[in-house]
Parts: C-alpha cells; structure tokens; sequence
C-alpha cells in the first residue's frame, strides 16, 4: 500500500527496466554465479526491486531465487542449460520490451510495463478480488494494474490498466475515488466499474451512483445504470449496460447489437498471443454471451454466425477478416 500515487509506470521506469534487463541476462543461457549474485543483490536492495522480479518471475518463469551457494550453482546451471530457442525467445521478446519502450510484447501484449510496479495486477486470463484495507472488495480483470493510496482523510486507487470493478464500504470521512489517465470517478454509493481504453475510461454504475470529473474540467453525476465514456475533452453516455460490463467478472462478455471489435478487445487479455481484426470485420454486428476462459469457443461461435473467417498463421498469430 503506498502514501501517495506513484507515476505511471512505463518501460522507460528505470526499476522496470532494471528487471527487464536482469531477465535478459539470467534468462539468455550466459549466465554465471557471478551475475546471479550482483542480481540477487539488486532485488535484496530495495522491497520495489523484489516486487517487479516477482512479478516478471511470474510472468516468463525467467529468474530463481538463489539463497545459497547452492541454489546459485542450480540456478546458473539452469541457465546455461536452457535450449537455445528459450535463450533466443527471451532476448528476443524481453529486448524488444526493453528497447521499445514500453511497446514490445511484454509491456503491451502479456504483461505490460504497469504490472511490474503496481500494488495489484493480473497477467494473460486472470482475475483476481482484492480486500482492500478499509473493508472495500476489488475485482480486477486480466492484464490489469491499480495502486491503492489509503490514508486518514482518503481512499484512492489508481488504475494504470485494465479494468476494475470495486463494492465501496461506507466511511462517510473519507472520499472513495478511481483515477484514470482521463479523470476521475468517485463514488456516491457502492458498486462500480472503471475500464481504461487507449483514447478514454469508461465508468459503469452497478448500485447509486458515482461522480465523474474529467481532465477537461467537466464533471456529471451518473447513476445505477448507466454507463459513461470520459477523456480530457469531456463525458459522454454509453449505450453499454452495466449489467453487461460487468459480465466478465463471472467470465463471459455479453453484447447486444455492439461492434465485433468490442468483443474482440475483450477476448485480447485472455489470450496468450496476439489477435488481429480487419477494419471492415470490426464493424459487424453482435448479440450473445460469450466466454471469456475459452477463448477459441467463443471464436468458433463467431465464425458461425457471422461472415468472416479465422486465418491461423500459428497457434500465437490469429488474424479475422470478412469471408
């Protein structure tokens, strides 16, 4: 839990940079003792140095811990023994991560720049409730990143990706409030959704209502049921039902008469590789439930009712086109 917001993370964070970099070196096959400790030594150094380990240990399985002599000796056979295709991946995707900043295959596909830094983050088809501090339950969807700021006069959480659906516990001192890159919301009741886009947030109300204040300096009040869209130049309504946002908390996407490519960026964070959708298909209609945890039953059902077709270039690489 931190005291105040940090920056938003990026690959050009010099502690994410730092793990990225030691992921590189570990996990190329080169390495030896010597690299394992000054490694080991950087983690110890700073709690944050450990969390983003931690974090890309999770993600790629691409660093041990080494307490001992011992664990240090398995651990650099481990790396000179590695197949050279996994030393070859891993400077492969982990380089371009680092020298894209922030635009390479970890920090955007699988697990972005944010995920190694902040207080609570999900990778590829996680979800994941948190218990926050004051009693207030969080929900996060796949590939999302919040901070929490709670203190004596305010609770604050701040999403860097992804999506959140938070149920506010009353404490009439202090304000509940979601920022995002566009803005704010904060809460009049209980239960609500925030999702940050590229180019906005969008703001769901499950029960009451919330308060929407935007970086362009307008604010609206929005009530149970009812969906907004915010960025710095101003708010807009969204047809989306809540009801329907929220649906990938129990793990389904729901839609009703909404573009194709909605149903494709919600599908993206439960993938493993990257999906691609042409502009003519992204504009085709779609009603139903989908899955969110079977990804290639949702397509298949796509593919049925709808004109396009699924080319595979490999089990990573999907692209859709109209048929």
């Amino acid at each position: 839990m931190n005291a105040t917001h940090p920056a938003p993370a990026s690959a050009q964070d010099p502690i994410v940079r730092d793990a990225i970099a030691w992921a590189v070196r570990l996990g190329s096959g080169e390495a030896g003792e010597e690299e394992y400790r000054a490694f080991e030594a950087w983690r110890r150094a700073d709690p944050r140095h450990d969390a983003a380990a931690a974090r890309l240990e999770q993600a790629l399985g691409v660093f041990s811990r080494v307490p001992d002599d011992a664990g240090l000796r398995r651990g650099a056979q481990r790396a000179l023994l590695a197949r050279p295709e996994r030393r070859q991946m891993l400077r492969g995707a982990l380089g371009l991560a680092l020298l894209a900043g922030g635009s390479g295959l970890i920090a955007q596909r699988h697990y972005p720049a944010a995920y190694l830094v902040a207080d609570h983050a999900t990778g590829t088809a996680q979800r994941r409730k948190v218990a926050l501090p004051d009693g207030s339950a969080l929900w996060l969807n796949a590939r999302s990143a919040v901070d929490v700021a709670f203190g004596p006069d305010r609770r604050e959480l701040r999403l860097r990706s992804g999506e959140l659906i938070v149920d506010v516990a009353r404490d009439p001192a202090r304000a509940f409030i979601v920022h995002s890159a566009h803005g704010s919301v904060r809460a009049l009741g209980t239960r609500f959704l925030v999702r940050l886009a590229d180019d906005h947030t969008l703001a769901a109300v499950l029960h009451s209502s919330v308060r929407i204040d935007s970086l362009g300096g307008t604010s609206a009040v929005l009530a149970e049921g009812h969906s907004a869209r915010f960025d710095r130049h101003g708010i807009r309504p969204d047809p989306l039902p809540p009801s329907a946002a929220s649906a990938w908390e129990d793990g389904f996407i729901e839609v009703h008469d909404r573009p194709l490519e909605e149903v494709v960026a919600a599908l993206r964070p439960y993938r493993a590789g990257i999906l691609r959708l042409s502009p003519q298909a992204a504009r085709l209609r779609v009603t139903g439930s989908f899955p969110l945890d079977d990804s290639e039953r949702t397509l298949a059902a796509l593919a049925e009712a709808l004109p396009i077709a699924i080319h595979r270039h490999t089990d990573y690489w999907v692209r859709i086109e109209l048929a």
